[in-house]
């Protein structure tokens, strides 16, 4: 049988199927007992009790989930198949009286018909039809072979008693085909719509990227028009104040120096801010390319080589995870042009298992304690956003071998 999680509905459906079934057999047995209280040990007061105590342990059986958890994919099986053998064999019983009767035991068998068709409606409502096949088949060549031993003579009566079980197994067949027919369709229906449901939140995902990449242009623009030409102003009045001092006042233009020095940091860091914030490569080019341009232009403008393996068919990241990657790449390649006096790049990014890799080396003079200062606060950075991705930064140096930044996560 497939593996497939069971439908919803079954279990529950099952269930009452069972607590129905174990009160009609013990009511029949009640009954059978008042009217003939001198027949309690009939092949009739016998199946009743074999099905009122099957059915009441099938019911005990699907209420327990602890089996459910332990059996897993073969919890149901074992109860499809034991509510499909246990009546099919019970009919049989009769064969056992002195005057076995083939046309008491077809009777029976019509009678239990509602009995096995539940075990029927379910197999075809969780399995495919080859499975209502087997369960056909078996019920057949059952009846049939315990029938053919009790044929003395063949004649146009005993064809119809062996024909009946035929003709009820045609009826299952045609029950299982359109039971199994509507569950197909609703199966392909229900996977529609996931998918729909799967494009609308990629089209609002989209549309909120689409806002978010809009109020950052916003930003981007208001602290143009202010931080930055206010730093810009700042600088040329600082610049005006050292000149008209001369050679006057060493001390004051030491101070002026610091702070003129302090605000060109400030605005560089400002316009590298706005250059992030108006940052389109994520949404235009991808994650891949973003990345490879964003290295190709770093070692360009250090006079770097640089050697990138990025594996070309990364699966698809929500807009956060790549916005994280973009900005540890950009952080580690700043660090490495500003403090590592490196000749060479290795970047690497890959996916396995579900695990996203990046791999940043390099040949420089690896973290001193002097670099370590410096760049505190960009390490800092990096393993923070490391860790709102969920995954982890680990950084190791070696003096004038290199250093090495590799981050891995794990994908959903």
């Amino acid at each position: 049988m497939d593996k497939r999680p069971i439908e919803p509905g079954v279990i529950r459906t099952f269930r009452y199927f069972t607590g129905i079934a174990m009160l009609y057999f013990a009511t029949m047995v009640g009954w059978y007992t008042a009217i003939q209280p001198t027949s309690g040990d009939s092949a009739f007061h016998i199946q009743s009790y074999i099905n009122f105590g099957t059915n009441l342990l099938l019911l005990g059986y699907l209420w327990w989930d602890w089996l459910r958890r332990k059996l897993k994919h073969l919890y149901l099986p074992i109860a499809l198949i034991t509510a499909t053998v246990v009546p099919t064999f019970s009919n049989l019983i009769y064969l056992t009286e002195p005057q076995g009767d083939p046309y008491l035991i077809i009777t029976r068998s019509w009678l239990l018909f509602p009995v096995l068709v539940v075990p029927l409606v379910l197999i075809a409502w969780q399995y495919r039809f080859r499975v209502v096949v087997a369960f056909i088949f078996f019920s057949t060549v059952v009846e049939i072979s315990a029938l053919l031993p009790t044929v003395n003579k063949l004649n146009l009566a005993m064809v119809q008693v062996l024909g009946a079980p035929l003709l009820r197994g045609f009826a299952f067949g045609i029950v299982g085909d359109v039971i199994g027919q509507l569950i197909e369709t609703q199966r392909k229906q229900r996977e529609k719509l996931l998918r729909a449901n799967v494009q609308l939140n990629q089209h609002a995902n989209t549309l909120e990227q689409l806002a978010t990449t809009r109020e950052r242009n916003r930003l981007a623009r208001e602290l143009h028009d202010t931080l930055a030409h206010t730093l810009s102003g700042l600088i040329v009045s600082l610049e005006a104040i050292k000149i008209k001092l001369g050679k006057e006042r060493e001390d004051i233009k030491v101070s002026l120096n610091h702070a003129l020095k302090n605000t060109r940091t400030g605005l560089s860091e400002t316009r590298r801010a706005l250059k992030d914030l108006r940052a389109k490569q994520l949404e235009d080019l991808g994650l891949n390319l973003a990345i490879r341009n964003l290295a190709n232009e770093a070692a360009s403008r250090a006079g770097l080589e640089i050697d990138l393996n990025l594996k070309e068919s990364l699966p698809e990241l929500s807009p956060d995870v790549e916005q994280g990657v973009y900005r540890i790449v950009q952080e580690a390649l700043e660090n490495i042009i500003k403090h590592a006096n490196a000749k060479q790049i290795t970047l690497e990014l890959s996916e396995d298992d579900d695990t996203l890799t990046l791999t940043i080396l390099d040949d420089g003079i690896g973290i001193t304690e002097v670099t370590a200062i410096s760049n505190g606060l960009g390490l800092k950075g990096m393993q923070e956003r490391a860790e709102r991705l969920g995954g982890h930064l680990e950084v190791s140096s070696h003096p004038s071998i290199g250093t090495a930044v590799q981050l891995t996560m794990e994908l959903p």
